[in-house]
């Protein structure tokens, strides 16, 4: 059982950050197994930077960010151009209703005020647009709209063509001021993670984007924990299965994002468009630079039209600069305040399938203690339905690893597994199937459905999609499991079984074969790469590579060579 010591820090603030009174008129699949020695506190991540440009027509865009993330409030909706981010039509503010309204009232008031307030926008551009060439004849709000597009080049249609481009950006200053003082437990480990791949500090600020900080968050689209990786970038990067999903591990997804980031940099070279790779895809933008024959963001910017790069993916670059401005502002005004304490921990690694809360119990931490050191387990693991599997490597606080060691080697048969519990009956959702029926076919409840499977809504379903059936009780777990999510979905243990055989008497046969081509590739790991994300590269399933390389587990060695099996 290895050990090591980690270190962390806890940063508490004795002053408060002054961000603006925001009133406004109404208008791996593994831990990392070094020590972070003498790890310093969060560095401040100052304006200038090569490594990040400012183009001066991100300028108007960068200051409204600003102020989104430090001026306007969670209870303001700011009505602006989506083509001109700064060019603000109106700020509706709610903060007066939430006082004494219900959370569903004032839900559905804002709703109801933030589509009023684009209608009325477009209403005054189709005015503005009949009245361009006499101004005189034009309403005060009129002529407020007119001058505030007189620097916007355009032809008889200019105004015509604005209509429809109006949008709502809710503040985020509370959840923004919550980020920062958060975001000191992380951002020292964050940084020197990024240090170790010779990565630009500043990138981590990112988060503050993408998630506030938040290790809960979790979008409409899948992406999940502090940094949004959506599950198909995440299983290239780091392990996402039926028991963890290191998403929701701010260690070990910072690690998958510094390899997120030196790849989409190494592809494209520039740190603006790397940046904007992160959220559209770098794929996507390598793409559109060769559509327009651009090498700059602001070549896509300018140029590039396609459906796919919207605001969101025009806006991310000068998110970013506008997160980066605010997080420093916020270190100057309280970094003399900060005091900060480390939070230690030692890492040790499980050797059979053992039950999370005896993992808990050897280290002597409390349950949320014990959660926050280690926060990608499934509630599944967490409430025993399935166990923590051998090799997996498990944060302790500091200066419990050697009872934890000792605890561990006295564990009886009845605390420790030679195999994975069984727990989940799988079902391929076939046409005209409903969430309600599969349930009460399966003697479940609709709402025990949607936890299983992270479904938001019941109207979620896919043709083809594979869904997860918990069993009906939870005294004896069912026949079916996919404890270890890097399985094909839709096998069986049986069916597992018989693919292990079938690749084993695949390889007997090649070696009867003199003067068959080789069966095999070689692959040499890298630091950070997992089993399923060399799957993934080589389009292998994991249990090829498990049965191909005779691994029990999935933990990988620094160097390992690995047997990958080639097409037939």
């Amino acid at each position: 059982m290895q050990r090591f010591r980690q270190v962390g820090w806890a940063v508490g603030l004795l002053g408060a950050c002054q961000i603006g009174n925001g009133v406004a008129q109404t208008t791996p699949d593994t831990a990392p197994t070094t020590p972070a020695a003498n790890v310093a506190p969060a560095l401040a991540a100052s304006v200038p930077d090569q490594n990040f440009p400012r183009y001066g027509e991100l300028k108007p865009a960068v200051s409204f960010w600003t102020r989104v993330f430090s001026q306007y409030s969670e209870l303001q909706s700011v009505v602006h151009s989506s083509l001109y981010p700064d060019k603000v039509f109106t700020v509706l503010d709610f903060r007066g209703d939430a006082t004494t309204m219900s959370d569903a009232a004032l839900a559905h008031r804002r709703h109801d005020a933030e589509q009023a307030a684009e209608d009325h926008v477009d209403d005054l551009f189709k005015r503005v647009q009949a009245k361009q060439y006499a101004p005189a004849t034009m309403s005060a709000e009129e002529r407020r709209i007119y001058d505030m597009f007189a620097d916007v080049p355009g032809g008889a249609d200019k105004f015509k063509d604005m209509i429809g481009t109006a949008r709502v950006q809710r503040g985020l200053r509370e959840r923004t001021q919550n980020a920062l003082e958060v975001s000191d437990r992380y951002l020292p480990s964050m940084e020197q993670t990024f240090s170790d791949y010779g990565l630009p500090i500043k990138l981590t600020r990112l988060p503050l984007v993408e998630s506030s900080f938040d290790l809960d968050a979790y979008s409409k689209s899948g992406a999940a924990g502090i940094w949004q990786f959506i599950p198909s970038s995440a299983r290239v990067y780091m392990r996402l299965d039926n028991v963890v999903d290191d998403r929701r591990d701010p260690w070990t997804s910072t690690d998958a994002a510094a390899r997120h980031l030196r790849d989409d940099y190494s592809m494209l070279g520039d740190w603006p468009l790397a940046i904007t790779a992160y959220n559209h895809g770098r794929n996507g933008i390598a793409r559109a630079l060769d559509a327009v024959g651009g090498k700059t963001l602001m070549d896509l910017i300018d140029r590039f039209d396609g459906k796919r790069f919207g605001f969101a993916s025009k806006n991310y670059y000068a998110e970013f600069l506008a997160a980066v401005d605010v997080e420093h502002d916020y270190r100057e005004r309280a970094g003399a305040a900060r005091s900060a304490k480390p939070l230690e921990f030692e890492v040790v690694e499980t050797k059979n399938y053992v039950p999370y809360d005896t993992l808990r119990r050897l280290c002597g931490a409390s349950d949320e203690a014990f959660q926050r050191l280690n926060p990608a387990y499934r509630p599944e693991v967490i409430e025993g339905k399935l166990y923590v599997p051998p090799g997996h490597l498990i944060r302790v606080p500091y200066g419990s690893a050697r009872a934890f060691e000792v605890g561990y080697s006295k564990l009886g048969a009845h605390e420790r597994f030679d195999s994975q519990r069984a727990y989940y009956e799988l079902y391929k959702v076939q046409r005209g199937d409903n969430l309600g029926a599969i349930a009460r076919h399966h003697g479940v409840s609709q709402q025990v459905l949607m936890s299983a499977n992270e479904l938001r809504s019941a109207n979620m379903l896919r043709i083809g999609q594979i869904i997860k059936i918990p069993p009906k009780t939870e005294a004896r777990p069912g026949p079916i499991t996919v404890a270890i999510g890097e399985s094909k979905p839709e096998q069986t243990v049986q069916q597992r079984l018989d693919e292990a055989r079938k690749v084993q008497r695949d390889n007997d046969a090649a070696r009867t074969k003199g003067h068959s081509r080789p069966r095999f590739r070689t692959h040499k790991v890298e630091r950070g790469q997992t089993l399923s994300g060399i799957a993934h590269l080589y389009n292998v399933s994991v249990s090829d590579l498990r049965s191909a390389n005779h691994l029990k587990t999935t933990t990988l060695r620094i160097g390992q060579r690995l047997k990958v099996p080639l097409d037939s």
